[in-house]
C-alpha cells in the first residue's frame, strides 16, 4: 500500500535535517527522545479543557498508539500500514477494529486534532486506512532533530539527548514546540519554564531524566 504524500514531505525533511547533520537516525533522535515524545503525548490529553479519554481502556489505547507512531524517528509520528489497513492497526494494539475506527474518528475530531487518518480510494464501498499521524508526535521529532543537530555557541557539543528528551515530554504534554536553543542552559531554563506552565494547567510534570545541578 503506498504512503500518503504528507509522508513523504515530512520524512524527505527528516532526511535532510538528517543529512546535513552527518549523523545516522538513530545518534540523531536515540530512542531516549522518542520515549519522552511517547510519555508526553500519552499524558497530553489530561491538560485539555476537555478531556477526551474517559476511561481506562481509552487512555490505554491512546499510549498504545503513541509508542506505535513514535516507534522510529524516520517514521516521523506516523503509523504506515499494509493491506490490511484498519484491520492490521486493530491487531497491533490489541482492539476491535470497529472500537478502535470510533477512537480514530473521534480523536481526529478534537481541538487540536490529536491524529489525523489517512485513506487511499474506496474499493468496493470502502476507504482503506492507509496511515495515522499524530501530528504532535511529527513535530516533535522534526524539533528534536533540529535540535540535536545545532552545536552549543558556548562548548561546541550537540545538546545532550536527556536534556533534549525532558524538553520534548514537556512539549509534547503541552501540545507546542519551541525555538531551538543555542545553549544548554538555555535548554534547560525552557525545561524548568515548561514544568511550570504544566503545573499552572493543573498537571503534575514529570520527573527529570538529566538533573544538571544548574540552578539560575
Amino acid at each position: 500500500m503506498t504512503s500518503p504524500a504528507e509522508f513523504d514531505t515530512v520524512t524527505a525533511r527528516f532526511e535532510a535535517i538528517r543529512a546535513e547533520s552527518g549523523r545516522t537516525q538513530d545518534a540523531l533522535v536515540p530512542r531516549s527522545i522518542m520515549r519522552g515524545i511517547a510519555a508526553g503525548i500519552s499524558r497530553a490529553p489530561t491538560l485539555r479543557r476537555t478531556n477526551p479519554l474517559k476511561s481506562h481502556q481509552q487512555r490505554d489505547l491512546w499510549g498504545q498508539l503513541a509508542d506505535e507512531a513514535t516507534a522510529r524517528p524516520e517514521h516521523v509520528g506516523f503509523v504506515l500500514l499494509g493491506d490490511e489497513g484498519l484491520r492490521e492497526l486493530a491487531e497491533r494494539l490489541g482492539a476491535r477494529p470497529t472500537t478502535l475506527a470510533d477512537r480514530l474518528a473521534g480523536w481526529g475530531r478534537t481541538r487540536p486534532r490529536m491524529l489525523q487518518a489517512f485513506h487511499g480510494r474506496k474499493v468496493g464501498g470502502v476507504a482503506p486506512l492507509l496511515a495515522v499521524q499524530v501530528p504532535a508526535a511529527t513535530d516533535l521529532v522534526l524539533w528534536a532533530a533540529v535540535t540535536r543537530s545545532t552545536l552549543d555557541v558556548v562548548d561546541g557539543r550537540f545538546p545532550h539527548p536527556l536534556l533534549v528528551a525532558d524538553a520534548v515530554e514537556r512539549l509534547a504534554m503541552l501540545g507546542t514546540t519551541g525555538p531551538v536553543y543555542e545553549t544548554w542552559p538555555l535548554l534547560d531554563d525552557a525545561v524548568e519554564d515548561l514544568g511550570a506552565a504544566i503545573a499552572r494547567k493543573g498537571g503534575e510534570p514529570p520527573r527529570r531524566r538529566l538533573e544538571t545541578g544548574r540552578k539560575r
